[in-house]
Order: C-alpha cells, then sequence, then structure tokens
C-alpha cells in the first residue's frame, strides 16, 4: 500500500471541505435547542474554567464546549455559540482525506465527499455540543496510528496523547474510540504488544486522570453526577439507536451490507478497526446493559471508521468493473440521494429552531413579556435565546394569575395541550417547532385569549 499523497487532488478536497463548511453554517442557524441552552446556563452560571471543570458534574457538561460558550459571553449570537463544532466538524474533512489518500488519489476525494455530507457528521458539526471536537480528535488519532501501524516512523505517543486529552474533554465517548484503536493496533500484529503498550501508555494516563478528575468532582458535590435523561437499557430502543445512527450516517442502514461485502476489496487494515467500532462496541454496550444505551451518540465512534473504508474500498470496487461496480455505483448514488435529502432537512428544519418563540414574542410584545412554562427545564431554553436576542424575558413563578404566554416542550411523540386552559384562561398556539434529524426540540407557544 503505497501513501498515494503526494498525488492527492488536495485543491478539489480543499472545494469539498468549503462546501462542507458551508453547509454546517447553514445547519448551524436558529436557537439553541435544550441540550445546547443548558450548556450555555452552565457555562455562565459556573462562572470561571475551573468552574465548568470542577463544579458542573453533569453529563451534558462537555468541558470544551462549555469553556467556549463561557469565552464568548451569553449573549453570543448562535452561530458563534457554535463555531468551535463547526470548525471541528470541518477540520475534519481534510483530515479524514488524507487518511484515505495514503491509499489513492480517488479515495481521498471520495472520503472528503462523505465526510462533508454525511447527515450525521453534519448535524453533531452544527451545534453547541462537544460532538464534532471528540469526532475531529478521533479522526485525527486514527491517522496517527493508521500511519505508526503502516511505516517504520517515530512512535506517535505523544500526539495521541494529545488527541486523547482534547477528545475527552470534549465528550467522553472518545475513551470508546481509544479502547478501540487500542485492540485494533494489537490485533494488527504489524508491531508488537509492547511497542503498542507504549505508544498508547501516555493516552491511557490522560484519559484515566480525567475519569479520576470527573469522578472526584462528582464525589465532592452535594449532589453527586447528575444525568439529564438516565434510562435503563432496553434492547428495543438499542436496537432504534443503530437504526438511527445508520439512517442519519448512510442514508438507509441496508447500505451497511453491500459495505461489509466490500471488505474483501483491499483488505485495508482499517477494516478491523470498522468491526470493532461497528459491530462490537454496540454489542457489548448492549451486553453491559450500560444507561441510555438507546441514545444515538453513544455509537459516534463507529461512523468516522465505517466512512473511511467505504471511501478507500468504493474507488477499488468500480475499477474492478463487472457485478463490483454495480455495487460501489448503488453505494454512491445512495450514498448521495438520502445525504442531499436528509441535509436539506436538517438545514430547513434547524432542530425546531426553538429561538423562534423568542423571536415572535419580540414581534407580539416588543417592551418584553412574561412567560410560563410546563417544565423547569424549559428555562434554559428561553434564557438562552433571550440572551442571545438580547430580549427583556421574564420567567413566570407559580401556575396562578397566569402568564401572558406559555411555553410547552416535549420529548419525541409527546402530545401537546390542545386546547391549552390555565388557571381558567385559555391560550392559542402563535408558534410552534418540530425538529427533523437526531437533534432539536418539539415546542409550542401559547398567548393568552382576550
Amino acid at each position: 500500500m503505497g501513501t498515494g499523497a503526494r498525488g492527492t487532488p488536495w485543491a478539489i478536497v480543499a472545494i469539498i471541505t468549503l462546501a462542507g463548511l458551508v453547509l454546517r453554517c447553514l445547519a448551524a442557524r436558529g436557537g439553541l435547542w435544550l441540550d445546547e441552552a443548558w450548556s450555555a446556563i452552565f457555562a455562565h452560571d459556573s462562572v470561571t474554567p475551573a468552574g465548568v471543570l470542577l463544579h458542573v458534574n453533569h453529563d451534558n457538561n462537555h468541558h470544551l464546549n462549555t469553556l467556549w460558550l463561557q469565552w464568548i459571553g451569553p449573549d453570543a449570537p448562535p452561530m458563534l455559540q457554535r463555531a468551535l463544532s463547526i470548525v471541528s466538524g470541518t477540520a475534519t474533512i481534510p483530515v479524514a482525506a488524507t487518511i484515505a489518500a495514503r491509499r489513492n488519489r480517488a479515495a481521498s476525494v471520495v472520503a472528503a465527499v462523505a465526510f462533508a455530507i454525511s447527515p450525521f457528521l453534519l448535524i453533531y458539526g452544527a451545534e453547541a455540543r462537544g460532538y464534532a471536537p471528540m469526532l475531529l480528535a478521533f479522526v485525527v488519532a486514527i491517522g496517527l496510528v493508521d500511519r505508526w501501524l503502516a511505516e517504520d516512523g517515530a512512535s506517535p505517543a505523544t500526539a495521541l496523547a494529545l488527541a486523547a486529552l482534547f477528545g475527552c474533554l470534549a465528550q467522553a465517548t472518545m475513551l470508546f474510540g481509544l479502547v478501540a484503536l487500542g485492540l485494533w493496533a494489537l490485533l494488527d500484529r504489524t508491531r508488537s504488544p509492547v511497542a503498542t503498550i507504549r505508544v498508547f501508555a501516555l493516552a491511557a494516563i490522560i484519559a484515566a486522570l480525567l475519569v479520576a478528575l470527573a469522578w472526584a468532582a462528582a464525589a465532592n458535590s452535594a449532589t453527586g453526577f447528575q444525568f439529564g435523561n438516565r434510562e435503563a437499557h432496553d434492547w428495543r430502543k438499542w436496537g432504534m439507536a443503530l437504526d438511527q445512527l445508520w439512517r442519519w450516517s448512510l442514508g438507509a442502514p441496508l447500505l451497511l451490507l453491500p459495505i461489509a461485502a466490500m471488505a474483501r476489496i483491499g483488505r485495508d487494515r482499517l477494516w478491523t478497526l470498522a468491526f470493532l467500532t461497528v459491530v462490537l462496541l454496540p454489542i457489548a454496550i448492549g451486553l453491559l446493559a450500560l444507561p441510555n444505551s438507546g441514545g444515538v451518540r453513544y455509537y459516534a465512534v463507529a461512523v468516522p471508521p465505517l466512512l473511511l473504508c467505504a471511501a478507500i474500498a468504493l474507488p477499488t470496487a468500480w475499477a474492478r468493473g463487472g457485478v463490483w461496480r454495480w455495487i460501489a455505483g448503488g453505494i454512491a448514488a445512495v450514498f448521495l440521494l438520502c445525504a442531499v435529502l436528509h441535509d436539506a432537512q436538517v438545514i430547513a428544519n434547524l432542530r425546531g429552531d426553538p429561538g423562534r418563540a423568542v423571536a415572535v414574542l419580540a414581534r407580539v410584545a416588543p417592551r418584553g413579556a412574561s412567560v410560563s412554562v410546563d417544565h423547569p427545564r424549559s428555562t434554559a431554553i428561553l434564557t438562552a435565546a433571550a440572551r442571545s436576542q438580547h430580549y427583556a424575558l421574564t420567567l413566570a413563578d407559580g401556575p396562578c394569575p397566569p402568564a401572558r404566554f406559555h411555553f410547552v416542550e416535549r420529548d419525541g411523540d409527546a402530545p401537546f395541550p390542545a386546547p391549552l386552559t390555565r388557571c381558567g384562561q385559555g391560550y392559542r398556539m402563535i408558534a410552534h417547532g418540530d425538529p427533523a434529524g437526531l437533534s432539536g426540540t418539539h415546542w409550542r407557544l401559547y398567548a393568552a385569549l382576550r
């Protein structure tokens, strides 16, 4: 396997990267949805970076993202609040192209396209959470280990440790990726187990120290470690999560089968990493019955290895002709069509855009408004949107007397009140939003009838 890097069409990769940036900026418009808004509240309330690291003991505290939100301030526009993810998600595109370029020129372009338009990567690369920077760190780590396994070069231990530090601070599921990378290197047998341990030792120590820090901070807090939503393992939800994962990553879950069939072509070492993350990781999470195993985000580290494998195998399959050309062409056509449709849906929907609730309030009550909520957690959405739009919003306490406006948000398909009556006062809906994709908030804004 040659490097092929010198012949990589970097001008084309740069254009694709720019297109990926534009897509992420388009998808990053609109107000913060629930999890993003809570991150913004954490950032504001914790006051200092030390507060973010030591005092926000919550699974929604993705540390690098929270630090970014704290640094830019609570009244920053949503696009700036999501800038860390936009930049990280965009940077992942040329990094993936570089890994594929070690195989051949065409693979680098295919990888760039796949990472630029995959709806999964677009969604998480356009929201103020830690998944995009984590995935950037993971793809960088893949590139480091891949080069080390392929060449007799210097040890990537220091660079891998920095990637582990950045990734774990961005989002804790980087730990799954590090374990998979270590197993991949051991199974490859290009390097001895002792050499592999030396390369991964510093990264493992850093990851362990960060886990210990989080555990100690939670143990010394009054509330312990908290979860925004903690659900027991459920095999049905586990299966639904995997269906969503591949539907929003590849366009259709059934594409896994023809992509897996291409594993016979080239016997690239990355297929081992893909097997570890795509197959063994979900099975391990299910068998361990980890809480929230029905969350798609749990399996985020499975997406880059599979996209890389597909990008490397497609040009080879196409060149072989015959049935392999039909398989490669079918995979490419389905992926491109579904990705375009899903991306357009995400860009048009903007996670339900809860910021429109405050925009409507500013139009009908320009001097400010008092708003009541059904759930205390909803205050984060309204507070974050009001701060970014510089609107005078007051959150009403208690059910009666009723506020002029009432905000309701729901999980999934839970029904909304119709009609809404509070303290004998009738309300009519004046704005609403429903997300399309893997992230977002279902909400309704009501105004009192006069």
